[in-house]
């Protein structure tokens, strides 16, 4: 199957006072055509920076590094400004966390959304609005010819959200990245924004790059789930083969507080501290100053992410298997 995303070794880099900050280190990710695949971790692990990386939207300021990135077939290393351009929106589009900040508040929502037609499908003003109104209505706002006239800050926070994504779909892009688009929205709102988002990717079989740091959210979005700590990938494997058996001890972390997935009396998993300071990382494993199972080895040396089943990748020296035995050490 022909892959939508393919990035390996991506490394995200910013010069700072304090000294060279590593956001992202070596992180790999691919997704298949039509596929979810989610990424998940804690606010700081270097989820969002990889997600804007992806979309080469990050300033000069940062340093990239990275031995392939291919976006819908397209080699994209060595791509300029004006190339991306005119990628993005047309074959790859981008939901963020904060619609108000994505949208202009100075235009109404239709006018946005009719460059978006404009500019990419060359469609007429007239094309473009009766395309823009049908988006809307597509993304279940009410009254979307009155909507189309109306400025965001009349919007809630959920109808913006939908605008975004309505923008998102609007020339059927092969690939689209959500970084955290619920995040700012209460719980029913986001249950609705979560369905409209799987029920239209689905339809139209757009590859998906879910950014969340909560896994009960991703556990209903993804085929795939990768774990990130740190500015690295800790583990990934297939949804139900991640949830039913989490091989790192932070994916088990994660889960033991998910209500739902974690349905056993007694085994809430408590992860001490917080992530490592990215100027001060720590030597060896980067969750060994946290992790209850950690042994000499992990503060020595940096665990290499491997197979360790078909298709689940996990970074540990020591591993809770399926019969909850210890694995061999990574070499």
């Amino acid at each position: 199957m022909s892959k939508a995303l393919e990035i390996e070794n991506l490394k995200v880099a910013f010069p700072t006072h304090r000294g060279v900050i590593r956001a992202v280190e070596g992180v790999s990710l691919n997704i298949d055509k039509g596929e979810c695949l989610a990424l998940v971790g804690e606010s700081g692990c270097g989820k969002s920076v990889t997600s804007l990386t992806a979309m080469k939207l990050l300033d000069d300021t940062a340093i990239v590094r990275a031995d392939k990135h291919i976006i819908c077939g397209e080699d994209v290393l060595g791509f300029s400004d004006k190339q991306m351009e005119a990628l993005r929106g047309r074959r790859v589009s981008m939901i963020f966390q904060d619609a108000l900040s994505a949208l202009d508040p100075v235009m109404t929502v239709g006018r946005q959304l009719d460059e978006v037609f404009i500019r990419h499908l060359r469609l007429s003003k007239k094309e473009a609005r009766e395309r823009s109104v049908a988006a809307l209505a597509a993304v279940g706002i009410p009254e979307p010819g009155a909507r189309y006239r109306s400025f965001p800050h009349e919007l809630s926070g959920g109808m913006r959200q939908r605008v975004l994504i309505a923008m998102a779909f609007a020339c059927e892009p092969e690939l689209i990245i959500a970084d955290e688009p619920t995040t700012a929205l209460d719980v029913t709102i986001q249950a609705q924004i979560l369905e409209l988002l799987k029920k239209m990717q689905q339809q139209s079989g757009t590859a998906l790059l879910f950014i969340s740091h909560d896994l009960s959210v991703v556990s209903n979005m993804a085929d795939r789930i990768a774990v990130m700590y740190s500015g690295k990938i800790a583990e990934q494997a297939q949804r139900d083969e991640l949830i039913a058996r989490p091989l790192h001890p932070y994916t088990r972390g994660l889960l033991s507080a998910v209500i739902g997935i974690n349905d056993k009396k007694d085994s809430f998993i408590h992860i001490k501290g917080t992530l490592p300071d990215p100027a001060d990382k720590p030597h060896g494993c980067y969750f060994c100053p946290r992790c209850s199972e950690a042994g000499e080895v992990c503060f020595v040396r940096q665990p290499l992410l491997k197979e360790r089943v078909s298709g689940h990748y996990v970074r540990c020296h020591y591993l809770r298997c399926h019969r909850s035995e210890r694995g061999e050490e990574n070499e």
